[in-house]
């Protein structure tokens, strides 16, 4: 039997979680190596060194010895087989601790992507320097500081870009913007300033039924799910009476983030224990007394094959206690628990990674090995491959056309138009392109795509979608027809 030391606030970190201030044991403590194994590791050691001084004097070009120690650490971590056991070069600990510890960063408030190549304003946020500036959604950025921007294979990186555009609080950078409409790009200098990282979104749906979505569990989740919990159950047209929870794609991230919105619903016994090869990563983390969301409510949480580490822990310990149904696929299955350790060596601004042991939900599943079945499971809705490729084939057609659509409009209205009813009547145009181009497809498939492009370029980011989101349309239905009881009850899992 293992014995857990019990604690109410966990200090581990899941998956792609972030520094926690730990220190490696330091190079001088005793092994149990043999004398024998000892003077071969120091002879290790030895080699490695002359094979790095070797190459810098005989290797055809210039040599990085700094990059070949890099590599040498990353290929001596690789040996361990263990995908969650790396190095983090400094770059990467910063970004680390901006995305998911702190959640903010110094930039310029944008959210990119790669289109083509080039990278793409999908929306800038409010209340930032890209916002002020008058950068819109749909704007491609060609330079930075002057420097041409391009993805490709070998060539820059998404990463590599964003890591130019952020810096400082309060330094400059231009940006060169192609806009719709506009035969030639233009410069925009912006002061970068504090962006905070959002985890949290909610809304109310119909009947009573609140709606939470969390991307991922970082250093301001447990705040930002609060105030949304808050928000829903005193909302103006009447109180929450039923809540769903959405943990699809969630990768995870922090422990105590997990932990809290964990304990927002249950008012005892384990949330979730761990246990590794050393005793002190043996621990149980208990549910405290004090619930933010009244047991009366009642609860579905949302899953599917993405939904990881963190995000296994609240849907274990959720559907273990019967505290409200799990509807969805099976969870990932990644229950391992990892810290960040500084290396003294580098004066800390590099570490590694080292998983130090696995999760278990309170009946004492390994997420590791299992994953989490929900109660209910619930496909969601796929073409077949024909269609898939027709529309797959259709997509070029159907942004060509919904992006010529809106520059005509907005040098017709003189600003960006937000309703997509507004295109709806010219839909019988694109079946015609499509058709022309022997490209069979239904109109409400077309319709679809069509809108999913239109909102990517205008700035509008839905929360939710009650047409397409069949998941999301039977978590609903369980709930008007009093399934989630009859859940709780039965304890089994349903195909629906």
């Amino acid at each position: 039997m293992v014995r857990y030391r019990k604690h109410t606030l966990p200090i581990a970190v899941l998956a792609a979680a972030v520094i926690i201030a730990l220190f490696l044991v330091p190079l001088g403590e005793k092994t149990a190596l043999s004398d024998r194994d000892g003077k071969n590791i120091i002879n290790l050691q030895k080699a490695l060194i002359e094979v790095i001084r070797k190459a810098d004097v005989h290797y055809y070009d210039d040599v990085d010895q700094r990059e070949m120690f890099e590599g040498a650490i990353k290929g001596s971590l690789a040996a361990l087989n263990d995908p969650y056991t790396f190095y983090l070069p400094p770059v990467d600990q910063k970004r680390e601790e901006e995305n998911l510890y702190h959640a903010r960063f110094g930039g310029l408030g944008i959210r990119i992507y790669e289109d083509k190549g080039f990278i793409k304003i999908a929306r800038p946020l409010p209340s930032t320097p890209a916002m002020r500036a008058g950068l819109q959604a749909g704007d491609y950025i060609t330079k930075v500081d002057g420097e041409p921007i391009h993805i490709s294979a070998g060539g820059q990186t998404l990463s590599e870009v964003v890591d130019t555009l952020r810096g400082i609080v309060g330094t400059e950078v231009t940006v060169t913007v192609q806009r719709r409409g506009h035969s030639e790009p233009f410069d925009v200098t912006l002061v970068r300033e504090e962006i905070k990282i959002e985890s949290v979104r909610e809304t109310m749906l119909e009947d009573g039924i609140g709606y939470i979505k969390i991307e991922s569990f970082t250093g301001r989740t447990v705040d930002e799910f609060q105030q949304a919990l808050k928000t829903l159950l005193d909302a103006d047209d009447g109180a929450m009476k039923s809540l769903i929870l959405d943990l699809r794609h969630n990768p995870g991230g922090l422990l105590k983030a997990a932990y809290d919105v964990t304990n927002a619903f249950i008012s005892r016994g384990v949330i979730v224990s761990t246990q590794g090869r050393l005793n002190r990563y043996n621990q149980e983390y208990l549910a405290t007394a004090e619930m933010l969301c009244p047991a009366e409510v009642e609860l579905v949480i949302l899953v599917n094959e993405y939904s990881a580490s963190g995000s296994e822990i609240v849907a274990g310990a959720i559907k273990d206690s019967r505290r409200g149904a799990i509807l969805g696929k099976k969870t990932f299955g990644k229950g391992v628990v990892q810290q960040r350790f500084p290396l003294n060596a580098l004066e800390k601004e590099a570490a590694v990674s080292f998983t130090i042991s696995t999760y278990y939900t309170p009946s004492g599943v390994s997420i590791n090995e299992k994953g989490i079945d929900p109660n209910i499971e619930v496909e969601m809705s796929k073409l077949d491959e024909v269609t898939a490729a027709m529309r797959l084939y259709a997509r070029k057609y159907v942004e060509t056309f919904v992006e010529d659509w809106i520059e005509r409009t907005e040098m017709e209205m003189g600003e960006t138009p937000k309703d997509f009813a507004q295109l709806e009547p010219e839909l019988p145009e694109l079946m015609a392109t499509l058709v022309e181009n022997k490209i069979m497809l239904d109109i409400e498939i077309v319709k679809n795509e069509a809108n999913m492009f239109f909102n990517r370029n205008v700035g509008i980011d839905p929360l939710v979608d009650l047409v397409n989101d069949n998941q999301l349309q039977e978590a609903i239905q369980l709930i008007k027809t009093g399934g989630v009881e009859a859940v709780l009850a039965s304890s089994v899992t349903v195909d629906l």
